[in-house]
Formats: C-alpha cells, sequence, structure tokens
C-alpha cells in the first residue's frame, strides 16, 4: 500500500485535559485517513512543553533528548511499515498489527472533553458548554459514572426521573431541584451523539436509544405552550410603551414575529447587504456550520418591519455594516455569543413587564415569537410544509414541535358543534 494515502506523524497532544500527574503532555502517534485522525499514546511518554518537544524531535538533539527522538522515530518507521504492508487500510487493521492488544479505551469523560476542546476550536463555545453542562449533571446523578452505565436504558431512566423529580429534601445542602424535560432533551441528545462516536470508535458495542420499549426514547415536552393567541399578540403590538427600554423590546420582538420568526442571533447577525428589494435574505446561524445544504430563507419585509428597520437602525447602511446596534464589528466569536445573550435577557425582562401591563398570563419570551409566528399561520390555514421552509427547518417533525395547540375558544365553538343537531 502507498503510503501517500496515509499520513503518520509523532505528536505532543497538548490541552489541560491531557495532563499526566507529572503536569506533562503525553507523546502520541497521529495517524491520518481520508480526513479521519486517529491517535495512539505512545506508553510512558511525556513532555513538559512544546518547545521541549520540538527540541527532542531536532534532528540535532543530544544526549537524552537524542534516545527519545530515536525511540519516536522507531516506532514511526515501524507504524509505516505495517501500512505499507497491508492489503487495504482501515484503522482496525492497523491497530491489530501495531497495538497487538486492544488499546485503553478513552472514558466517557474523556469522549465528552474532547468534545468540549472540538466545538471550542470551531468557534462553537454556546454549544461547548451545553456539553459541560450534560457532564456535569450526569456526574452529579452518578460520581462513577461509565460508557457501561449509561448504555443501560433503565439507567436513563432512572437519570430522567432524577432529574426531572429533584431531590426530596430541597432544604439539603447540594440538593437538586427539579429540571425540566426541555432541558432533559438537549443533556439527552448530547449524550447520544457522544455514544454515536464512541459506537462509531468501537469503544462501546450495546446502544441505548432507539423507538422499541426496550431501549430508552428521549422525551419531548410538550407542556410549555410558547405560542401566543393573535388576540394576545394584538395587546402586546397596541400597547403604548412610555420607557425607551420597552420600546425596543416591543419592536425587538414585533420584527422576530413579522420575519419568519427570525430568532435573535439571527437578527443581531443581520447586515444591510442581506436587504434585496422588499426582502430580507440571511441563512441561520444555527445551521450555517452544521447542514450541508446551506438553506437561504427569503422574508418579505412588511411596512411594519421595515419601520423598526428605519427606527432602530444603525445609520451607517454599507452593505457589510449591521443592521441593528446590538452587535459591532472587531468582537470575538465567545464576545458575540455572550452579547447576543445579555440582549435577549433585556427584550425578555421588559417584554415581560409589558405582557404583565397588558394582562397576558403567560411567559413572552423573544423565542415565543418564533412560536407564535408558526402557530399564527397554522390556525390561518397555512400549510406546514410553507411553515418549514420559512422556518429553516431541515424536517417537518422540528416544524411540528413549533405548532401550538389552538386557542380555548376555539376548541370550545369546536366542541359545541358536536350536539349540534339540525331540527
Amino acid at each position: 500500500m502507498s503510503l501517500d494515502k496515509v499520513n503518520t506523524r509523532i505528536i505532543l497532544k497538548q490541552g489541560k485535559i491531557w495532563l499526566n500527574k507529572k503536569d506533562e503532555y503525553p507523546i502520541k502517534l497521529s495517524v491520518t485517513f481520508k480526513g479521519k485522525r486517529k491517535q495512539y499514546t505512545i506508553k510512558g511518554e511525556s513532555c513538559i512543553s512544546s518547545e521541549e518537544f520540538e527540541l527532542i524531535m531536532n534532528p540535532n538533539s543530544k544526549g537524552e533528548r537524542k534516545k527519545k527522538r530515536k525511540k519516536y522515530t522507531e516506532i514511526q518507521d515501524r507504524a509505516d511499515l505495517i501500512i505499507e504492508n497491508l492489503p487495504e487500510f482501515t484503522f482496525e487493521a492497523f491497530e491489530r498489527e501495531f497495538i497487538g492488544t486492544k488499546e485503553r479505551q478513552a472514558t466517557l469523560q474523556e469522549y465528552f472533553n474532547n468534545k468540549v476542546v472540538e466545538l471550542t476550536a470551531h468557534d462553537k463555545p454556546t454549544t461547548a458548554e451545553t456539553y459541560t453542562r450534560t457532564l456535569k449533571s450526569l456526574s452529579k446523578f452518578d460520581k462513577g459514572l461509565s460508557f457501561e452505565k449509561v448504555t443501560d436504558p433503565k439507567y436513563l431512566k432512572k437519570y430522567e426521573n432524577w432529574f426531572v423529580n429533584g431531590d426530596n429534601d430541597q432544604n439539603k445542602k447540594g440538593s437538586k431541584k427539579p429540571g425540566s424535560y426541555t432541558t432533559l432533551g438537549i443533556y439527552m441528545r448530547n449524550l447520544r451523539h457522544i455514544l454515536n462516536l464512541a459506537l462509531e470508535d468501537k469503544t462501546i458495542k450495546s446502544y441505548p436509544f432507539g423507538s422499541s420499549k426496550n431501549k430508552y426514547q428521549i422525551p419531548v415536552s410538550n407542556n410549555t405552550k410558547k405560542a401566543l393567541s393573535i388576540s394576545e399578540i394584538e395587546k402586546l403590538v397596541t400597547y403604548q410603551p412610555t420607557a425607551p427600554e420597552e420600546i425596543k423590546a416591543q419592536k425587538y420582538w414585533l420584527f422576530s414575529y413579522l420575519c419568519n420568526g427570525m430568532n435573535m442571533a439571527d437578527i443581531a447577525n443581520l447586515k444591510y447587504k442581506n436587504i434585496q428589494n422588499n426582502s430580507l435574505k440571511f441563512i441561520r446561524q444555527k445551521t450555517r456550520d452544521t447542514s450541508k445544504v446551506k438553506t437561504e430563507i427569503d422574508v418579505y419585509l412588511t411596512p411594519e418591519a421595515k419601520e423598526i428597520i428605519n427606527s432602530l437602525g444603525n445609520t451607517d447602511k454599507q452593505p457589510e455594516s449591521y443592521i441593528f446596534p446590538i452587535l459591532r464589528s472587531g468582537l470575538t466569536v465567545k464576545q458575540i455569543a455572550d452579547t447576543v445573550k445579555q440582549h435577549i435577557k433585556i427584550t425578555n425582562k421588559y417584554m415581560k413587564r409589558i405582557a404583565d401591563t397588558v394582562g397576558i398570563d403567560k411567559t413572552v419570551t423573544t423565542y415565543g415569537a418564533r412560536h407564535s409566528y408558526a402557530t399564527v399561520l397554522k390556525r390561518s390555514g397555512v400549510s406546514t410544509e410553507f411553515i418549514r421552509e420559512a422556518l429553516g427547518h431541515q424536517t417537518g417533525q422540528t416544524t411540528q414541535n413549533y405548532l401550538d395547540s389552538f386557542e380555548e375558544e376555539h376548541k370550545e365553538k369546536t366542541a359545541a358543534n358536536l350536539l349540534n343537531f339540525k331540527k
């Protein structure tokens, strides 16, 4: 087999999570094939810094450093020879020859930590934080967390019950308050992704998730009604705020509602180049780097939406200028995420104040504007497929989860027809 198809090299695996008891980083053999990389620890070998590692690998190294470099070179040469003699390269075939016995499998915690490092490196700090919280929650439930345990559907059900019910003694130090099914769903989807990675690596053999009764099914939250009725939306829109903060919150919420339920991250990232005639055209931030197909969403700008742009928008209307004064150029990815998060927090704060004032007994949030957009269209007879396209969802099931139940008065009128006999 030709070596140009497989790349091998000796590396220093840096990062806080890799530090050993001597506060040194492990030396590994890295093997890359068709975009996939696997790393194999060289037992007993570690290094204190990248500078020291470079000195060891320098062809002119002396003494102990020279001995180490010779050892690492021999290991890499052996790996190259094994690869050369394989009829067809696969990592499994390589490992059988190179390792001889099965390498120590990475732990569940290491898989989570690697995922956090990967997401952070790809400028996904918010998603990385959800994986950190997932591991923290699972570890709080069971300090002896392991792959063996989480691949048991019954174990996951016990975790679910613990998560949503909390502890009986809320006064006990370190007790857990009941959690929501929405948060549980996020955590379990994160765990499912980790187990899919482990399954691909053959770290695990059994898989707990599935639709059959002996498998664990991730619960879908349906007890939180986020969508507002059209009469409630009318109260929010016709309310005349006096405080500047309320004015901004009301307009940002309305803009989201009018523009296909656009979330605040997308609103914050809009630039004037996204305005084309009477439309806003953009790709969702959420799917920009995760979906193979980049679906452009086309939003018709109503006169009300245009008025909000005119009243709240930046005066600098160059194509690369942000439409709204939420973000500014030069921010890091983390700073952008933190700024959007704070903007949502402030908007929700003043929307709650408005809702209380007009007598809406529901939690009114920016996220609810998206649900309300979808639900009002559905109640108006618009097809689910149109709504799916407008929201930018990949599947119809995701859209269905957005669609709220009909208003109580609508149910009452419908039920009255059941005994409305013609005389």
